[in-house]
C-alpha cells in the first residue's frame, strides 16, 4: 500500500450525511423514550398529549432528555456548519450565524434547564430553537427554488413541504400559545410542538440523501482569511496528484 492510497483511506473515516442521520434518529428516539418512560411512571397522561418539555422534567426521564437532547445539539450545530460549508445552493454563512448556530444553542440550552426549575431560560431555548430553525428552513427552501426542474428535485419539493409544516406547526403553536392564551390541557398546543418536532427532524434527514457519498467530516476546515469552504476529495485528489 502507497503513502497515498493510506492518506486517502484516513480521509474516508465518516461521511458528513450520517452527522444528519444521528442527528434526526437522537432527537426522534430521545423525545419517544422520554414520553415513553414519564407515561410509564405515570408523570404524564395520554391525553391530553403532553409538552415536549414536561416529558424531561422528573427522574429518570429527565437524565434521557437531558442528555440526548444536549448531545443531538451539539450535533446539530455540526450539522449547520457542514451544511454551511458544503458549497450547495442552500449554503450561507450569514443564515447559518443568524439562525442556525443559535438554534442549536437554544435546542441545548431547553435540554439543560427543566422547565419547571428555570422555566424563563426553558422557554428561550424553546423559542429561540423552534422559531430560528423554522426560518432557516424556510430560507434553504427560497435558495433552492433554482434546482426545480433538476436532478434534485425530487429532495427540493419535499423540503419546501417541511418547511411549510414546519412554519405552520410553530407558528400556530406560538399564536396559540402568546396571543390566545390556550391552555396546554387542550391539546393543540402540544400537537403543534410534536408536530414542528418531527417535521424539523425529519427536514435534517433529508439531508442525509442529498450529501451523498462526496463529503467526509475531515473536509470541514473553513480558511478565516480566504473564507473558503468544503473540499471535495476529488478536487483534494488532483491537487495532490
Amino acid at each position: 500500500m502507497t503513502k497515498d492510497q493510506h492518506s486517502e483511506e484516513e480521509r474516508h473515516w465518516f461521511p458528513s450525511r450520517k452527522v444528519a442521520a444521528l442527528q434526526c434518529f437522537l432527537v426522534i428516539a430521545t423525545t419517544m423514550s422520554s414520553w415513553a418512560i414519564a407515561l410509564y411512571n405515570g408523570h404524564v397522561k395520554w391525553w391530553p398529549i403532553p409538552m415536549i418539555s414536561h416529558c424531561g422534567v422528573d427522574p429518570p426521564e429527565k437524565y434521557v432528555f437531558s442528555v440526548g437532547l444536549v448531545v443531538a445539539a451539539a450535533l446539530m450545530f455540526l450539522f449547520i456548519w457542514i451544511v454551511e460549508t458544503a458549497g450547495k445552493i442552500y449554503s450561507n454563512k450569514r443564515t447559518a450565524w443568524a439562525l442556525g448556530f443559535p438554534c442549536s444553542f437554544g435546542l441545548m440550552l431547553l435540554a439543560i434547564c427543566n422547565c419547571e426549575e428555570e422555566p424563563t431560560l426553558h422557554y428561550i431555548g424553546a423559542i429561540a430553537y423552534f422559531v430560528c430553525f423554522a426560518l432557516w428552513c424556510i430560507v434553504c427552501s427560497f435558495m433552492e427554488i433554482p434546482l426545480l426542474g433538476t436532478q434534485n428535485d425530487g429532495w427540493v419539493r419535499v423540503r419546501r413541504v417541511l418547511s411549510v409544516m414546519i412554519a405552520l406547526f410553530t407558528f400556530t403553536m406560538l399564536y396559540l400559545f402568546l396571543v390566545v392564551h390556550e391552555k396546554v390541557d387542550k391539546g393543540r398546543i402540544p400537537i403543534c410542538e410534536w408536530g414542528a418536532c418531527f417535521c424539523s427532524e425529519l427536514f435534517i434527514g433529508t439531508f442525509f440523501f442529498d450529501l451523498g457519498d462526496d463529503y467526509y467530516i475531515e473536509q470541514v476546515k473553513v480558511n478565516r482569511w480566504e473564507r473558503a469552504g468544503y473540499r471535495k476529495l476529488k478536487a483534494d485528489s488532483e491537487d495532490e496528484a
